[in-house]
């Protein structure tokens, strides 16, 4: 296993991908886009009609092949969009795809509002991984993009010292991490 740092992140409309590589950028970390086999249409209201079908339903879309090994790395940081109160169904594809345990994990997610219950889900099925924090980005291309730029370089760098600090290792820590709200 890498001492590495890994950014993983799913984005359909541009949200996503600002903030991950603003992160990437800030603490020097690879870059993984995870694309599916089959992208849902941006146009109109299909996007909410079959990514909020594709959301409730729970459903896998399979991934595009990618060259980067996700298990290789002890600190991954997530970022998807939230649909329909969840996260995205090419982000669980990815985490099912994956043997994710034991790992420092970040967590961020771009919306159009109410976060929580999307940060929450993802924790949960994260449960055996120490999670270093968690945040969220309410629309950051239409609302100051540099701003949020900002805003993400911050909050990675401070997981970065949470995770220099912490001198547990992820495996007993997970147990006694509890759910945070976003900052």
């Amino acid at each position: 296993m890498t001492e590495g740092i890994l950014v993983v992140y799913y984005s359909l409309t541009g949200n996503t991908e600002l903030i991950a590589e603003s992160i990437a950028e800030a603490i020097n970390a690879d870059l993984l886009k995870i694309e599916p086999n089959k992208e849902i249409s941006q146009e109109g209201g299909k996007k909410f009609l079959w990514g909020g079908k594709q959301s409730i339903m729970h459903e896998k879309p399979e991934l595009q092949p990618y060259s980067i090994n996700p298990e290789d790395y002890n600190t991954l940081i997530l970022g998807t969009p939230v649909w329909a109160w969840n996260y995205s169904p090419p982000i669980r594809s990815f985490i099912e795809k994956h043997d994710l345990k034991n790992k420092n994990i970040g967590i961020w997610v771009c919306c159009m509002g109410k976060p929580k219950r999307a940060l929450r889900k993802l924790q949960r099925r994260l449960y055996a991984n120490n999670i270093l924090g968690i945040t969220s980005f309410i629309e950051p291309l239409k609302h100051d993009p540099e701003k949020s730029a900002q805003k993400a370089k911050e909050w990675a760098s401070s997981l970065i010292k949470t995770a220099k600090a912490d001198d547990r290792s992820p495996a007993e820590t997970s147990e006694s991490a509890e759910p945070g709200e976003p900052s």
